[in-house]
């Protein structure tokens, strides 16, 4: 993988202690502490030669809490925003999936028949998803310099503009597998079927380019 002189790089999330379970939204804690997943990412970004301006997350504590940490630890600020957060699944939150199967047939039924458009009841279709992905891939796209994180429920570190001596680093992301995804949708041109047949390893580098507007504004 290449430096990009100006883009988004994303790390899911270290794995949780849950199997067989739904948890999109609830705030499940990770394997590894905050500062051993902050520790594998700067690794990675070491290898990478990238020194992010900004570290961005959702607010559950599986993103935000190493994201937190990273930013500490590289100088750069944390920004929490909503539109990361993971898909919604509504009542289905907290129950083994075997149990949604057997107890709420019809709707799960509809649900894998029609995903893409169809969420659980009380939660998120796929595209519903990739519309916030996309407002918050746009919104990044348009800064260059200084960027104010509009649309953030948050922030860590700082307030107000973030200034960016360097123009051209990269923003990063620790991110929810379903964000991940919707990225390769928007900001790759994947098909869904695509971009979920596609691997998502934990605390593994994905590079996603910003709108070319972006691109032009940050070039030399």
């Amino acid at each position: 993988m290449d430096p990009l002189p100006c883009g988004l790089i994303a790390f899911r999330h270290a794995p949780v202690p849950l199997s067989g379970v739904c948890y999109g939204r609830l705030d499940v804690a990770a394997e590894l502490s905050a500062e051993a997943a902050a520790a594998a990412i700067e690794r990675a970004l070491v290898d990478l030669c990238l020194r992010p301006r900004a570290v961005w997350s959702s607010p559950l504590s599986r993103c935000a809490a190493p994201a937190a940490e990273l930013a500490a630890r590289l100088g750069a600020p944390h920004v929490v925003d909503e539109r990361l957060l993971e898909i919604a699944y509504g009542t289905w939150e907290g129950r083994a999936w075997s149990d949604i199967e057997r107890d709420d047939p019809i709707a799960y039924a509809a649900w894998l028949d029609g995903w893409e458009r169809v969420g659980p009841p009380g939660g998120e279709s796929a595209l519903e998803v990739e519309a916030r992905v996309r407002s918050f891939w746009r919104a990044l796209g348009a800064t260059s310099g200084a960027f104010s994180a509009p649309g953030t429920s948050g922030t860590s570190g700082t307030s107000g503009d973030v200034v960016d001596p360097a123009g051209a680093r990269p923003h990063l992301l620790v991110a929810h597998a379903g964000v991940l995804r919707a990225l390769r949708v928007v900001a790759c041109g994947a098909s869904w079927i695509e971009a979920m047949s596609a691997p998502a390893p934990h605390l593994a580098p994905e590079r996603f380019p910003l709108p070319a507007p972006a691109l032009s504004l940050a070039a030399p």
